[in-house]
């Protein structure tokens, strides 16, 4: 009896054993790789209207609307938001047109969507936010382009949303400029077309420090502005693909180069400093904070005075990267690979 006892005991502990394993097993199968992923941090509304009244006296809004009389630099909206339908994103052709540049997203949906499109000035972009997107087939990835280049209308580039159900595109343009968003059915049965026409702003020469073209371990920096032109860091976004994790600063500040300065470099602890001194304010590394980053990747925020710091550890032994700054959309990204 005692022996029968026994064996069902150790059956049970067998039995425990097992149970557990397959459940843990499957825990660590359904756990998501850190690669690709992508956040952005969302500027606060507050922070977005207090900004636009500054804009608003910085740099009035080109409107030279001769033959334009239809389009605006206002906030335009088309269609309704609807909360149960979604839509796919199949893909985004860019034509050239006599005076303007016509940037058509084709959907696939039961009802007409929903879209919405303004000027940022501190990003020198023409925002499309297109809502309830279930699949994005644009070829775009997040944080990439299509380089356009005339007249004044640099690129199109997939900007990151704070929702898995938007997609976010941004227009970047050599200065302000009118536009005019519609929506219409398309050729097809459940097809929509959302269409953005923006009046060529023209050619404007660009100068300045866009820092590095190459990876490296040694020291590189990025001479911009500081305090003084109100160089501003307004947002962060991270993505990882490749084995290379991007992180990407959304700046602004006044004048003709609106990026601030920033330089980088290793510590004795092979962690990767990055500094922006002279910053009249930043709402991402503003007070001290810790990010878990993909590739086993840590940052660490910390400032004094206008002067802030992003400590980047746990990559290899001097891991090679590159710090570089791109116009429309004001940006300084910090690659690593």
């Amino acid at each position: 009896m005692k022996k029968s006892f026994v064996y069902f005991l150790i059956l049970l502990v067998i039995v425990g054993g097992l149970v557990a394993y397959i459940l843990n097993r499957n825990k660590v199968e359904e756990e998501p790789e850190k690669e690709n992923v992508v956040e952005v941090v969302e500027e606060d509304e507050t922070e977005i209207e207090e900004e636009k009244e500054v804009e608003e006296e910085k740099e009035e809004i080109v409107e030279d609307t001769v033959g334009f009389e239809e389009y605006s630099a206002e906030r335009q909206e088309v269609g309704e938001v609807q909360e149960d339908v979604m839509f796919t994103l199949k893909e985004i052709v860019d034509t050239p047109r006599d005076g303007y540049h016509e940037f058509s997203f084709v959907l696939t949906g039961t009802v007409s969507p929903h879209a919405v499109a303004y000027y940022n000035q501190s990003s020198g972009v023409v925002k499309v936010e297109i809502s309830n997107i279930e699949k994005d087939l644009s070829g775009i990835p997040f944080q990439g382009e299509r380089t356009i280049n005339k007249n004044g209308i640099i690129r199109l580039y997939h900007n990151v949303s704070g929702t898995s159900q938007k997609s976010f595109y941004d227009i970047g343009l050599s200065q302000s400029t009118v536009f005019k968003l519609d929506v219409s059915a398309g050729q097809s049965d459940n097809e929509w077309g959302i269409t953005l026409r923006v009046k060529y702003p023209g050619e404007k020469e660009i100068s300045g420090n866009f820092g590095s073209t190459e990876f490296s371990s040694s020291n590189q920096e990025i001479i911009g502005v500081g305090a003084d032109k109100n160089a501003s860091i307004l947002s962060y976004q991270y993505s990882a693909s490749g084995g290379v994790l991007k992180f990407v600063w959304g700046v602004s500040a006044d004048g003709e180069h609106p990026i601030p300065s920033v330089k980088a470099g290793y510590n004795e602890s092979n962690e990767l400093v990055v500094t922006f001194e002279s910053l009249k304010l930043d709402r991402v590394g503003g007070t001290p904070k810790t990010l878990t980053l993909p590739l086993s990747i840590t940052l660490n925020t910390s400032r004094s005075g206008e002067s802030t710091t992003y400590v980047f550890s746990g990559m290899d032994e001097k891991a090679e990267y590159k710090l570089s700054a791109s116009l429309s959309p004001n940006q300084v990204v910090l690659e690593i690979k």
